[in-house]
């Protein structure tokens, strides 16, 4: 079947609907563990969770057991669910057997499988065969990195699954400070909701006071370094930021963003149009007003040309990271000279 939304899946297992065989993977980690928490928060029953509920993870699997278990029928609950960790260190023969068994299904079994990582497919090639087949048969998510608007609605929803409010504006200041690896953001929740005690609300001042991250080790300024020439701090960000859980291929979406917006702020600025309402129109407004002015700053020092060419590096970067075997640390030191020499040289 084809990639079904997450949204839909949360929604039919909520209401005690389950597909047979999930099979979830990405480039977002954090997102493919939620994925897999939900799934067994609403399908394993809690009072027969020892007769019924069996966890294996790919290195160590072992192929009979594994066997043994999903042609078991489930004891005293309506189903059995068994779960696969790191499908990726799976053996080749035992993904080939986990292929077949979502071809044909057992009816009263639930089988989750999370990769540990995004299963590159080649649709057009059904290569490799085993995970295009399982992607046909199982009810597969594939997990990207939030977009920025995707993401301060997961802060805003986290804080809320853990008792807390925040405002979007607040999420952003948090989001400023910590960056976009999920679960560095979920610790900092978590933190922030251990400081705010009873207080319902998380405010930017409890961000500023708890967090302890100041600017200058975020994907926010490795955009400034590349955007203002500074190679040599974007390349060492760029290693520090991958070390520490950061997307890759969050960081290159969010600095093609960046330069489309730099391009419509040096439009609007070509048109004499006020900067309060470029702000407004362009939705920076929440932003916090320093990082707004260095935007504009960057627009004003761009030509449309090398903004152009910035694009055009960032495209051919996504594609590297979504396609190449050389690791997202070299791949973003390469943009990184790339851009010194043909954007900003």
């Amino acid at each position: 079947m084809p990639k079904v939304a997450y949204s839909g899946l949360v929604s039919r297992a909520g209401n005690g609907v389950f597909a047979r065989v999930y099979f979830f993977h990405g480039e977002e980690k954090f997102l493919t563990g939620q994925a897999v928490d939900t799934i067994l928060g609403q399908a394993v029953d809690q009072a027969t969770r020892d007769f019924n509920f069996d966890r294996f993870h790919g290195a160590d699997l072992d192929a009979s057991r594994l066997a043994t278990v999903l042609s078991t029928p489930p004891m005293m609950a309506p189903r059995r669910v068994v779960l696969i960790r790191d499908l990726e260190k799976v053996q080749p023969r035992v993904k080939q057997y986990l292929t077949d068994y979502a071809e044909n299904p057992a009816d009263t079994t639930v089988l989750v499988l999370a990769a540990g990582e995004r299963i590159r497919i080649d649709q057009k090639k059904k290569s490799p065969k085993w995970a295009a087949r399982l992607e046909e048969a199982a009810d597969t998510v594939l997990f990207w990195p939030l977009r920025e608007a995707e993401l301060i609605r997961w802060i805003v929803g986290r804080a809320q699954h853990r008792g807390k409010s925040i405002t979007a504006r607040d999420a952003f200041e948090l989001y400023i400070r910590a960056g976009g690896a999920l679960a560095r953001l979920d610790d900092e929740l978590e933190k922030l909701s251990i400081f705010c005690g009873e207080r319902p609300e998380i405010t930017a001042d409890d961000i500023r006071g708890m967090t302890g991250i100041e600017s200058g080790g975020t994907v926010f300024d490795w955009v400034d370094h590349l955007a203002e020439g500074g190679v040599l701090k974007a390349n060492e960000l760029s290693s520090h930021l991958v070390s520490h859980g950061e997307s890759a291929v969050n960081a290159v979406a969010l600095a093609g963003r960046h330069f489309m917006t730099l391009g419509r702020i040096r439009e609007m600025l070509a048109q004499r149009i006020p900067d309060r309402t470029i702000k407004l129109k362009l939705g920076l407004i929440q932003r916090p007003a320093e990082a707004v002015q260095k935007m504009f700053g960057q627009a004003r020092a761009l030509t449309p040309a090398r903004l152009e060419r910035a694009l055009e590096l960032l495209l051919e970067t996504d594609l590297k990271l979504k396609s190449s075997r050389f690791s997202d640390r070299l791949i973003l030191e390469e943009l990184g000279f790339r851009f010194q020499r043909e954007v900003l040289g």
